[in-house]
């Protein structure tokens, strides 16, 4: 059985949104400010447009080469399957994060009305025993729902995103005709309190870079898209550029609705009563309690829909892992309405067993930026390796300029790496290192058979990992010695990205496609 080409050109802009629009509009405003101040609007602008570079390079792949878990089989196709599994491995982890990431935003927005779900420590909210067992039974509802087929999910993911929209909308129109003050653009430290580092640092860890890696569920999902030359550049570019705009808007609402109390102590430690919930927070504090009420309920549908969304567009890569010989066989089977249970059941536990080293929100989010930014580095070397072998096939989207742009984009995703910081690179690189022991298990139990001859297409992933920890260690984001300062970091990096970039695409296979 095969896939269905079901999911329409505007359900796969829908799936795109919802991707975007998750737990990043509860949650980030908050603490993109408490980075950034102000400027956290110009972190949502920047952040927005660094992901638009790195979406124009999967646009033109997926348009070409429209697969389910299209992100596995663009290094396959350009590299060979060494890299498909490095590459294809960090995309299945941390797309399966987002299902536990979504669930956990959306059980600590609860915990404001169900007791016994979240508790604090040191100063951080995490779930309890029994918050874990109601992200159980919420996982499995999105499995549930999924099972039903790609038809379903359309048209579901298409009511669910229409809610999720209109809640955010209606909420900045409110809280601008509230008491909006002006003056918190300039007070308490200037538009930009902790200058350019603090509206970068804001990418990473104020859930900027969250946001907006949420169109991946469009590339994804392209092998069921009815129109996949049409539906996928459409879905991506104006997912990303809708969502700008939002974001943008309901940063600008929650730093005009701050009362000058909040900021007592400057942005940085910006705290409220029912901070925990941001703008439910607020809302209570202006007395708007009809719209507080709708935000809790919005605050259970944002999150559940983008799990949900994940739940199905990780399954795809599963599937994908499964049918390039990657993953069991197993994974790759399809139910009578065409969906690969098996995979998201895989998924599913996986998910779970997440919640066991990471119960914070923020925590998960770092980690799953990290893995998803180099998953996503592998689109613009295998565009620019695919546009110079692979001239015969029709491709409806063409990134222009694509020698330039595609260096671009891949000095962007490492930018964005180094940006996430050691502490959190560090994580990386252990995923990294249990991937490579699955790797080297798959080549001793089939004896070596496909994965012979793969060394001089693959080896530049060894200085390309290497060196993005050694950079990021003597960076000066999130625990880093601050021997490349910065500043210099953005010229060194740039340095870094071009030779990686060359090496990269030097040593494709031609026999690889």
């Amino acid at each position: 059985m095969q896939l269905q080409r079901s999911i329409s050109s505007l359900g796969l802009l829908f799936t795109a949104v919802g991707g975007i629009v998750g737990s990043g509009w509860l949650f980030g405003p908050m603490y993109a400010a408490q980075l950034a101040g102000p400027a956290a609007i110009i972190s949502w602008m920047l952040g927005g447009v660094l992901m638009l570079f790195i979406a124009f390079t999967f646009a033109e792949l997926a348009t070409a080469y429209p697969r389910a878990g299209g992100m596995v089989h663009f290094g396959r196709m350009s590299h060979g399957p060494v890299v498909s599994f490095t590459i294809g491995w960090m995309i299945w982890l941390s797309s399966v994060v987002v299902a536990p990431v979504e669930t956990l935003a959306l059980l600590q927005y609860s915990g404001n009305y169900v007791p016994g779900i979240m508790h604090t420590v040191g100063g951080v909210k995490m779930l309890t025993a029994m918050g874990i067992g109601y992200a159980a039974i919420l996982m499995a509802l999105m499995v549930m729902l999924n099972s039903w087929g790609a038809k379903f999910f359309s048209k579901s993911s298409a009511v669910i995103v229409t809610i999720k929209l209109g809640v955010p909308i209606l909420t900045l129109i409110v809280l601008f005709s509230l008491d909006f003050h002006v003056s918190n653009f300039h007070q308490f430290g200037g538009f930009a309190p902790f200058g350019w580092k603090g509206i970068i640092t804001a990418l990473p860890l104020g859930g900027v870079v969250f946001a907006f890696i949420g169109y991946s569920p469009a590339i994804q999902l392209a092998g069921e898209a009815k129109n996949p030359q049409k539906a996928i550049p459409f879905a991506i570019l104006g997912a990303v550029s809708i969502c700008i705009i939002l974001y943008v808007l309901i940063q600008m609402s929650f730093i005009g609705a701050m009362t000058p109390a909040f900021l007592a102590k400057g942005w940085n430690h910006l705290s409220f009563v029912g901070d925990a919930g941001p703008f439910a927070g607020v809302l209570t504090a202006f007395g708007v309690t009809w719209l507080v009420v709708v935000i809790y309920a919005d605050a259970f549908i944002s999150p559940f829909g983008t799990a949900y969304i994940y739940t199905a567009s990780t399954s795809r890569v599963t599937y994908a892992l499964s049918e390039v010989g990657l993953f069991g066989k197993m994974f790759a089977e399809l139910n009578k309405k065409g969906v690969p249970v098996k995979a998201m059941l895989l998924n599913f536990f996986v998910g779970m067993l997440l919640f066991l080293p990471f119960h914070a929100w923020q925590a998960m989010v770092e980690f799953l930026i990290s893995c998803f930014i180099i998953a996503y580095s592998i689109g613009p070397v295998a565009l620019y390796v695919m546009r110079k072998r692979d001239r015969a096939t029709p491709r409806p989207f063409r990134l222009p300029f694509y020698p330039v742009m595609t260096m671009i984009a891949f000095y962007v995703c490492n930018m964005l790496l180094f940006w996430t910081g050691w502490k959190t690179i560090q994580h990386l690189l252990m995923a990294i290192a249990v991937g490579v022991l699955v790797l080297i298990y798959k080549i001793f139990s089939q004896r070596g058979e496909k994965w012979l001859g793969q060394w001089k297409q693959s080896w530049w992933l060894i200085p390309y990992i290497a060196g993005i920890g050694v950079l990021t260690y003597l960076g000066s984001f999130g625990g880093g010695k601050n021997v490349i300062t910065f500043g210099v970091d953005f010229f060194v990096m740039a340095a870094f990205s071009l030779v990686i970039f060359w090496l990269a695409v030097s040593s494709a296979s031609k026999a690889a496609l």
